[in-house]
């Protein structure tokens, strides 16, 4: 039974990355897709796919396992040092016992065997976005709120809005709440690995904060930064 069209509207507001090394599968997902997603982006490798989870920071990610430069689990690895709470759908023709394990230890959705169903695929899509679709804003502070699907920030309900690289630190720090983010991730991040000082992270912290006043961001010394004592259930 096909999935109703209204049903899959509601992912217009999500953004996909596909990471799949076969052209035609590739092609073949993207035109199961596409149509619905607010942004679409795929990526012929691991390393390219973490490049753009990089720069876009996409809802949800599928990813074949077996790949050049980097499999579906060394890449999903590394996204999860950035967002620990990435979902992501594991697709593969080696469907091994082993491949079906390591699939739920590095806490993968769903895995699908190819050749895909594409009606399967839009079935484990939808159903691992459930919890954003109807997901509420996060209380921070007495005044700011996030709404972590949008990445909307709103001080006494109206948004307000940071620099760009403020932005991505602020959110960095939001996908790793009550966790310290530290320094060499935000370099990673933020800086595409350059070092840089940590003065220069310092002060874009000092102008968050500034920025949103009531806010707990808390400096670990010689570690890193933490936005910390988030009750994590939604405020309505």
């Amino acid at each position: 039974m096909s999935i109703k069209k209204s049903t899959l509207e509601m992912l217009g507001s999500f953004s996909i990355l596909v990471v799949e090394d076969d052209d035609v599968a590739r092609v073949m997902i993207k035109q199961g897709l596409k149509e619905y997603f607010g942004s679409y982006y795929d990526a012929k490798d691991g390393m390219e796919g973490l490049n753009i989870f990089k720069k876009y920071r996409v809802d949800i990610i599928v990813a074949d396992i077996h790949m050049p430069k980097l499999n579906g689990f060394e890449m999903i690895k590394e996204i999860f040092t950035i967002k620990p709470q990435q979902p992501f759908i594991i697709i593969t023709s080696y469907d091994t016992d082993q491949n079906i394990l390591n699939s739920v230890h590095n806490g993968a959705f769903s895995f699908l065997r190819k050749p895909l169903n594409i009606q399967d695929l839009q079935t484990a899509i939808l159903l691992s976005l459930s919890k954003k679709i109807n997901q509420k804003r996060i209380r921070l502070s007495p005044s700011i709120t996030i709404d972590a699907n949008k990445e909307i920030i709103y001080r006494d309900d109206k948004p307000i809005f940071l620099t760009q690289t403020n932005n991505k630190i602020f959110w960095l720090l939001c996908y790793n709440l009550n966790h310290v983010v530290s320094y060499s991730m935000i370099e990673d991040y933020i800086y595409y690995g350059e070092s840089v000082n940590k003065s220069t992270i310092h002060t874009a912290i000092l102008r968050i904060k500034k920025q949103l006043a009531d806010v707990n961001i808390e400096n670990v010394s010689n570690t890193g930064y933490i936005i910390k004592n988030v009750n994590l259930s939604h405020s309505s």
